[in-house]
This record gives C-alpha cells, sequence and structure tokens, in this order.
C-alpha cells in the first residue's frame, strides 16, 4: 500500500510538474530578444502593465512587420477564426456542423468578393498601404513557422495556413457582413406585410417614427468637391459563428467651448459581441514621422479607431439599409431566366467547393441574376415566404472594397479634409466616423455608397424584380451623405440612430435605433462646458433608459389593481423606477419580463414561435416598444382563435399575473428579493467554449453587470420568458481623450488586450470592466520604458 501511495504521489507530481511546464510553454514571453525574417534594423517592443504592445522601429516596414508578429502571438486563433468566417472555410476547420454557415457565405458572396477585392488591392500597385499591409501579413506568417501555436489548434489537431491579402479582405468582408440587418429584418417584415396587411405594419417602428431622436447635420462648403450621381433559419446560423457579431455603439466629439481644457475632448466605445479574447487588440506604433496608438481588428494592420498626437478617429455603426432582395419572375419559357419588364436575363451560376473535416469535400451550386445570388437554398426565413427566387442586391459586394486603403489614410491623416477623403473610400458596411483634432475641430460623417431607390420601392419588404421602375438607379454622391463639420453646437455625436435628411433633403432609410442614447447624450453634454475626462465617465457609465419608465407608468394605467392588490407595494415601487438598471434594483427585474409577456401574447399568435423570436432580435423591437404599446388602433391585441376580442388591458394585465406568478417562482414570494443582479448573467464565450469542460477553461466570466436596452453604457440581451438574460454585447472597449493632454488618454477592454489563454493579460482587464474603471493609453516614450513591465527587441535575421 504504501509503495502504491507512493508511485501514485510520484505519478501525480509528474503530472503537476507536466502541466506547469506544458503552461510555461504556451505563455507568451514578454522578455527577451527574437530574430525576425525581413526585419532591416531593430525594433523594441515595450509591453505596459496590461499586456499593450508599444513598438519603436526606425521604418514603417519594420514597425507593420512586428505588428504582424506580435498580433499573430496573441491573437493567431481569433485571426484563424475569422478568416475562415469570412472565407466560408469553417467546416474544413471545426467539421460538419458548419458546412451550412460556410453555404450561406460563399452563397451570399464574400468569400468571392475578398478574390475580387484582393485582386484590385494588389493591381494599385506598390502603394504605401499595400506595403504596410504586406509587412504586416510577413510578420504573422513569421510567428505561424515558429510552430509555437496556440493551444487551441493542438486541441483541434490542427495548424495553420499561410496568412494572405484574400485572408485580410475575407476577414474585412466578415465585419460588413455583421452589419447587415437585412437578412434578419427584411424577411421578417416581408411575411408581416404579406400574411397580416400594413394595419399590423402600422403598429410598427418598421421605419424611423417622427418621436425618434435625430443626428443634426451641419454641411461645410469648405469641403465640397465635385462628385458626380453614378449608375451602376439566419439566427440559428449565427448563432454558431465562432467570431464576435459587431453590433451598435456610442461616440461623441466636444469643441474646446464645452471643456475644461479649451481642447477637444473624444470619446468612443464600440458595441460588438462579447467574446474571449474581446475583438480589439491594442497596439502603439513609432516610427520616424508617425506615431499612432490604435485599436485592431484581428488580421487587419490598421486600427479602425485610435489616435495620434494631433487626431483621433473613431466609429460606430450607420445602420442604413445597403441590402435588398428581388423576388424574380421566371420567364415560362426557361426556368433558367428571369423577366425584367419586356426584357430577359439569363440566371448564371458557379460551383463552389466546402472541404469538410474528416469527410469528403462537398461541391454545391450558386445561381445568380442580374440583381445577385438567389439566397433560398441558405435561408429558411426565404424559402419560407416564396417558391420564387429571391436575389440579394448588396451594396458591399457591388464593387471591390477599399477599406484598407481608407483605414491606413485615416490612421496617417494630417488634416480634417484628408479624414473626409478616406471616408469617401468606405462603400459598406455603413460606418460613422467621429473625428477631432488638435486644432480643435471636430466632426462627423455618414461614409456609405448610398443607392438611390424607387420611390415604388420599401426598402425592408421583398422588391418585384420584375418591375422596370424597381430597378437600383445609381447612387448619391458622398457630398450628400449625412455629416457634420464643425457645428454650432460645440459637439457631434452618434449613437446608431437616424441621420437628419441629407443636403438634397432625402431621409435614407435604415435599421436605425431610436435614439434614446443619442438624446442622453446630447442632453447631457450641452448641460455643462467643463467637460474632462474625469468628468464625462459619468455619461459613458450611465445605464438609465427615460423611456422604458414612460412605458411602465403607461402599463401601470392599464392595470386593474383590484386583481393585484397582494402586489401593491411592488407595482408603487414601479411607479418610481427612474429607468436606471442597478444591481440591487428590483424594477428591471419585472419591467423586462412583462415586456416580454406582453409581446408575446400580442404577437405569437400571428408570428409563430420562431418569427416572434427573430422579431425580439431585430432593431425593430427596441425601437417600436412604446409605439406598439402606446398605439390606440393596434390590431395585434386581438388573439388568433378566440370568440372575444381581446383589448389592450386584457393582454397588459394577463401579462402581469404571468410576470409575477413566474418571478414569485424564481425568486422567491418577497418581490424584495427581486434583485436584478439575481436575473444577469455576464460571460465571454470562446469559440472552443460551447463544449465542455472547455467552457471553463477558456470562456471568461465576469460579475454582474447593470444589463440594460439603450441606455448609454449599453449592456444589451435578448429578451426572453426565462427571466435570466444573458448579456451578449456592449462597449467593446472605452475610450476617453481630451487634446489638452493626449498622453493622459484613458481606455479600457472587456477582458484583456491577449488571446493567448495562458497570458496573464487574457482577461486582466474584467474587473477595471465590470467596475467602471479605465486605464491609461500609454504614448510617452520615458513613462512607457519606465513602467515597461517587459521587453521585447526584435533582430534582423544574419
Amino acid at each position: 500500500m504504501k509503495k502504491l501511495l507512493s508511485f501514485l504521489g510520484i505519478l501525480i507530481f509528474l503530472l503537476i510538474l507536466g502541466l506547469l511546464g506544458f503552461v510555461f510553454w504556451q505563455s507568451p514571453k514578454y522578455q527577451g530578444e527574437i530574430t525576425l525574417e525581413g526585419l532591416s534594423q531593430p525594433a523594441d517592443i515595450h509591453f505596459d502593465k496590461y499586456g499593450i504592445p508599444h513598438i519603436y522601429a526606425q521604418s514603417e516596414d519594420d514597425a507593420y512587420r512586428a505588428l504582424g508578429y506580435i498580433h499573430a502571438r496573441e491573437r493567431l486563433f481569433q485571426l484563424e477564426m475569422m478568416r475562415r468566417v469570412g472565407s466560408g472555410t469553417l467546416a474544413e476547420f471545426l467539421g460538419p456542423d458548419l458546412v451550412d454557415i460556410d453555404k450561406f457565405f460563399h452563397t451570399l458572396g464574400i468569400p468571392k468578393h475578398a478574390k475580387e477585392s484582393a485582386a484590385a488591392f494588389v493591381n494599385q500597385g506598390e502603394t504605401s498601404w499595400k506595403k504596410a499591409a504586406d509587412s504586416y501579413i510577413a510578420g504573422v506568417n513569421a510567428f505561424i513557422l515558429e510552430d509555437q501555436l496556440p493551444v487551441e489548434y493542438l486541441l483541434l489537431g490542427e495548424k495553420p495556413r499561410p496568412y494572405t491579402v484574400e485572408d485580410m479582405h475575407s476577414i474585412i468582408g466578415y465585419m460588413s457582413f455583421t452589419f447587415a440587418m437585412a437578412l434578419k429584418t427584411d424577411p421578417l417584415v416581408t411575411k408581416m406585410a404579406r400574411e397580416l396587411g400594413s394595419e399590423y405594419l402600422k403598429a410598427l417602428s418598421v421605419q424611423t417614427l417622427p418621436e425618434h431622436h435625430f443626428i443634426p447635420v451641419n454641411y461645410p462648403d469648405s469641403l465640397l468637391k465635385e462628385n458626380l450621381l453614378v449608375s451602376s433559419q439566419l439566427s440559428e446560423l449565427l448563432e454558431k459563428l465562432p467570431a464576435p457579431i459587431l453590433q451598435g455603439s456610442n461616440s461623441w466629439v466636444i469643441s474646446g467651448s464645452r471643456t475644461k481644457s479649451g481642447k477637444v475632448l473624444f470619446a468612443n466605445d464600440t458595441h460588438i459581441g462579447f467574446a474571449a479574447p474581446s475583438v480589439w487588440f491594442e497596439a502603439h506604433l513609432e516610427y520616424p514621422g508617425f506615431s499612432f496608438y490604435g485599436n485592431h481588428l484581428a488580421g487587419v494592420p490598421f486600427g479602425l479607431v485610435g489616435h495620434s498626437r494631433r487626431h483621433s478617429v473613431g466609429l460606430t455603426m450607420f445602420e442604413n439599409d445597403d441590402q435588398d432582395f428581388f423576388q424574380e419572375k421566371l420567364n415560362p419559357a426557361n426556368p433558367n431566366e428571369i423577366v425584367i419588364g419586356d426584357s430577359i436575363f439569363p440566371i448564371t451560376s458557379r460551383k463552389e467547393i466546402i472541404q469538410v473535416k474528416g469527410q469528403a469535400s462537398i461541391e454545391f451550386e450558386v445561381r445568380e441574376t442580374v440583381h445577385g445570388p438567389i439566397m433560398n437554398p441558405v435561408s429558411k426565413e426565404i424559402s419560407a415566404l416564396t417558391n420564387n427566387p429571391v436575389s440579394s442586391w448588396w451594396v458591399f459586394t457591388q464593387e471591390p472594397s477599399k477599406a484598407l486603403e481608407a483605414i491606413y489614410r485615416m490612421n496617417h491623416a494630417q488634416s480634417l479634409q484628408e479624414i473626409a477623403d478616406a471616408a469617401s473610400l468606405i462603400h459598406a458596411p455603413g460606418l460613422n466616423i467621429m473625428y477631432g483634432d488638435a486644432e480643435g475641430n471636430i466632426a462627423w460623417w455618414a461614409a456609405a455608397k448610398l443607392p438611390i431607390r424607387s420611390d415604388k420601392v420599401h426598402s425592408k419588404i421583398f422588391v418585384d424584380g420584375s418591375d422596370p421602375e424597381s430597378q437600383p438607379k445609381g447612387w448619391y454622391p458622398f457630398t450628400e451623405n449625412p455629416q457634420s463639420i464643425n457645428p454650432s453646437s460645440g459637439f457631434v455625436a452618434s449613437a446608431n440612430n437616424q441621420p437628419d435628411s441629407s443636403r438634397n433633403g432625402h431621409f435614407f432609410p435604415g435599421y436605425y435605433y431610436p435614439g434614446e442614447r443619442w438624446n442622453r447624450i446630447s442632453k447631457t453634454i450641452t448641460s455643462k462646458e467643463d467637460w474632462d475626462t474625469e468628468n464625462i465617465r459619468s455619461l459613458q457609465l450611465e445605464s438609465i433608459n427615460e423611456t422604458y419608465p414612460k412605458l411602465i407608468q403607461f402599463l401601470l394605467e392599464e392595470v386593474r389593481r383590484d386583481d393585484f392588490q397582494d402586489w401593491n407595494s411592488a407595482l408603487e415601487m414601479l411607479t418610481k423606477w427612474t429607468g436606471e438598471h442597478q444591481l440591487n434594483m428590483r424594477s428591471p427585474t419585472i419591467f423586462y419580463k412583462w415586456l416580454y409577456h406582453t409581446l408575446r401574447l400580442s404577437m405569437e399568435d400571428e408570428l409563430g414561435k420562431d418569427a416572434f423570436k427573430a422579431y425580439l432580435e431585430t432593431f425593430m423591437m427596441v425601437r417600436s416598444n412604446s409605439h406598439f404599446i402606446t398605439f390606440e388602433n393596434n390590431p395585434w391585441w386581438d388573439k388568433k382563435g378566440t370568440d372575444a376580442i381581446e383589448s389592450r388591458a386584457d393582454i397588459i394585465n394577463e401579462a402581469l399575473k404571468i410576470t409575477l406568478e413566474e418571478l414569485s417562482s424564481q425568486f422567491g414570494k418577497n418581490y424584495e428579493e427581486w434583485e436584478w443582479k439575481k436575473a444577469v448573467v455576464f460571460e465571454h464565450p470562446h469559440p472552443l467554449g460551447s463544449q465542455k469542460p472547455l467552457d471553463k477553461i477558456f470562456n471568461v466570466k465576469s460579475d454582474p453587470v447593470e444589463a440594460n436596452e439603450e441606455a448609454v453604457n449599453k449592456l444589451a440581451f435578448d429578451l426572453n420568458g426565462e427571466g435570466i438574460y444573458k448579456v451578449t454585447s456592449g462597449p467593446a472597449m472605452r475610450i476617453l481623450l481630451d487634446f489638452g493632454n493626449v498622453e493622459e488618454s484613458i481606455s479600457v477592454l472587456p477582458t484583456g488586450n491577449s488571446g493567448n489563454r495562458f497570458s496573464k493579460h487574457y482577461a486582466d482587464q474584467k474587473e477595471l470592466f465590470t467596475k467602471g474603471k479605465y486605464r491609461s493609453q500609454l504614448m510617452n516614450e520615458q513613462e512607457i520604458k519606465e513602467k515597461a513591465k517587459g521587453k521585447i527587441t526584435l533582430l534582423p535575421k544574419p
């Protein structure tokens, strides 16, 4: 027995020793010297307390080569997931469960578009942005060749192939797809219009309503340039995506007339699906003539958000409608042709091959009309609506992407005009470009190519593809796009809400949010003239929704109090709710479940369970709630299949009864115990975390946060009947910068800067994030070197 125990003890010791050795081998080192192929001169990388690399190089080529190497070392598996989603090669890497996603992306045309964009990028010649991208790619591949790969590759039994410029455009394509709200929304709106009729749509906010908040525009003549008019079941799939979806954002830029320093103050918090690692990788680059602190997507060498010492650039989603679906009319004499007016056009086809891990490859056909790919085979929502082909006309696939050039130009810009010129290169996805500089300029541009539609086209209902008058009619010039340059208000802000009319008086349709965040931002900024990075934090961290307390008052007016005498104190508490979402409050716990059941009892009988669930996941639900509940002639209240005609009061009271019963069962009969924190779950999922027990290893669990819908600090969740709300998206960083002292700018990430599970920087910012704290974005060379927690010197190979 003693010998057995001794043997077991030695075995456990050796296992622990082996595990520690493996962890040490896998952990990225933040100290030492590394030789890097292609480097012309030594480059130093100083790592601060949070593992953010500060790269000092002697040339642009060396700087981007170093960035590519260190970005791959910290985020290679994230890069792998992003490029495989965009290139339609997930099944090759993860197995047959992902075949349908690959088919969807190939049909939509993102891999094809990536090839075309990469070719156009190369054909431009040796531009500065191509040279920088090539250097970055070389750095990524240098790390891949080292073969010290992240543990995820070991678990999957895979190795990465070399990184390419086509992969880079695949990642940009995936980013653009995540903005494409039409794929979720338009089939649902078309279903409502066809099966229920216009009266049902009137109770919703299919388009922006007059009571919503609009972003003001201000067009400066100084930036005008000649720009002529030219012609020219998804939710289930998305749940399988191993990469975060970009969903919204806030940004505001305040002029010196409203700040304590007298200089521009810049704020940005992009709203993206939470994941481990979080989407942004921070890096600071310095080489002669260039200094920039950026937030980078995996695989992209230029910072989509970032700042130099003289300018800062941020972004939010424009949410413009850039995708239409054309229901085609087949030629009766030839099913491989469509009819438009008196003309006949062929349906073309191309073969796509999907490699599948552990199985034979799959060949399938993608058919296309003059409008775009036919989506019926890969969209259950579309195929359920019609047997006729439905083609996707999407702005993104209409021309090669110039996003890399645009972002490079923004990083290197020296003036307001250069930013405007760069923004004009972005054709899709629609982005609100936010800008501020040391000279005192502030600006916002809605960057996208905006299509001209016929008045006959409803942008969220399938278009009659056979009508000649309903065809795309060209583009509005970029100078007509909504924008605001140095407005007299002293600030610009965007929060995914509807921009005011363009210069030509046109309200461009989109999937905009109601503007409650924008309104809070606007009212708060204009209330003071001494803003700085200290006192503006409370706005960025605010969890107040001013609309929902008004809505709950309306609901309470419909309550038959005699039926709820045992709950008088709980209902009285609701009357005092100010719209905050503090964790010890009970009002949010009651409100969201009550809202869910009110909508469910109203809509599920008409839509069915699947379509109702889809409705809850669209922008339309968020911006329709108030209108839906207060709309006097709302036909949704009456239940299908009952003899009685149900009223609004009937539905609201039934929903309240169910809500109180369920919460009593869930949290106890004393409503004082229904604290919001008990209903909120906050976890950052890793692509492998869906497989137990890997969730315990890779997922990052955080303390509950003040989950909310449409507060400035938007921490979103899907409304559901369970009454447990998993926070799915929110600020992917929180940046505050005052040009009174750029080197004192601050930010925070939801998890950490490293994607390596064994790095100490994998989740070292999660507590800062949940507690509403920040850390410095260091740019001062002396401070960086004095405070550095590690230094790697990259040396040229002899």
